[in-house]
């Protein structure tokens, strides 16, 4: 079942939630970012979900194995060796031996790949800055920390939901 458009959504998402308009442009940001994602895993030739497994791996501290990355995922150990694979046939990583524990494998992204990703963003991220920089500094400190807070309150939330509470 299709959702619609933004400008189908938003009119009957009103009709059930009441919020202030910052609310609802940062729901049309969230909308917008979900077409992002899928426009952008259309363009790679990749399941949403690998692509998410990709964003994983690229902003990992330390590199994740398989098991580590479906937990990341929510999904079963095998699936996330079945993704894997997957992505490892399609170029997109590469299995290593970890340098503390040579029993250990690694999931280590493809540099190709990953300049591929940036690549489709950077035209995005530079428009992002130009809009940035058209905000004065101090509005530009305000949005951020609104940003930086509604982030925090998104992160807790899902928290919340994964936990049961």
């Amino acid at each position: 079942m299709s959702e619609g458009s933004q400008d189908e959504v938003e009119p009957r998402e009103r009709q059930r939630v009441t919020a202030s308009e910052v609310s609802w442009g940062v729901r049309r940001l969230q909308r917008a970012q979900e077409e992002l994602t899928r426009a952008l895993t259309a363009r790679l030739g990749l399941r949403a979900l690998d692509f998410t497994a990709m964003t994983h791996l690229m902003a990992a501290d330390a590199p994740l194995g398989p098991g580590e990355l479906a937990s990341l995922l929510g999904i079963s150990s095998g699936s996330g060796t079945e993704l894997a694979d997957r992505l490892e046939r399609a170029g997109h990583l590469h299995r290593r031996r970890a340098a503390e524990d040579r029993r250990r494998i690694v999931l280590e992204p493809d540099e190709a790949s990953v300049s591929g990703i940036l690549g489709q963003l950077a035209p995005l991220f530079g428009k992002l800055d130009q809009l940035a920089d058209s905000f004065t500094s101090a509005e530009q400190a305000v949005i951020t920390r609104y940003l930086t807070a509604a982030t925090e309150l998104v992160h807790g939330h899902a928290l919340d939901l994964a936990a049961g509470s």
